[in-house]
């Protein structure tokens, strides 16, 4: 696995990685955009203003990061690479240099849920979900680097 920061040209790769992952983890959450509105999300509001990184396995992105002023806003993997680490290794490479990360997940998305805890997330705020375009419940989540994480 080789992890690189994303550039304009890998917008597309996002942008059907993020819809592919969220159609198969999430098949409960309403499909509010068309592969078009999702290319064009990522190229004008993701790439310009956040640090993504993009986890490659034989030449093909196996799962991306993106993170903003101490908000993990976007992590997917490819449903084919699932419990291989990639999320770990996305995951370390952000914290790496940061003391605090927050973000936000759906409460029905128990997966992410129990990732999140096992890297040290804590449940802070639940939410009915009338704050996202999603409509759907969620909680935010945050983790802090303590002197034993070093």
């Amino acid at each position: 696995m080789i992890i690189t920061a994303a550039s304009p040209t890998d917008a597309k790769t996002l942008a059907e990685l993020h819809r592919v992952c969220r159609q198969k983890a999430m098949p409960w959450l309403p499909e509010l955009h068309s592969p078009e509105e999702d290319l064009r999300y990522f190229e004008t509001r993701v790439l310009p203003v956040e640090t993504v990184l993009i986890a490659w396995e034989g030449g093909h992105a196996a799962g991306f990061v993106s993170f903003h002023q101490g908000w993990l806003n976007h992590l997917y993997v490819a449903p084919d690479c699932w419990r291989l680490g990639f999320g770990t290794r996305l995951l370390e490479a952000v914290r790496s240099d940061l003391s605090y990360l927050q973000l936000w997940v759906f409460q029905k998305n128990a997966r992410a849920r129990h990732f999140y805890t096992t890297h040290g997330f804590c449940e802070r705020e639940a939410t009915d979900g009338r704050y996202n375009e999603e409509r759907v419940p969620d909680l935010r989540m945050e983790w802090a680097r303590h002197d034993r994480d070093h």
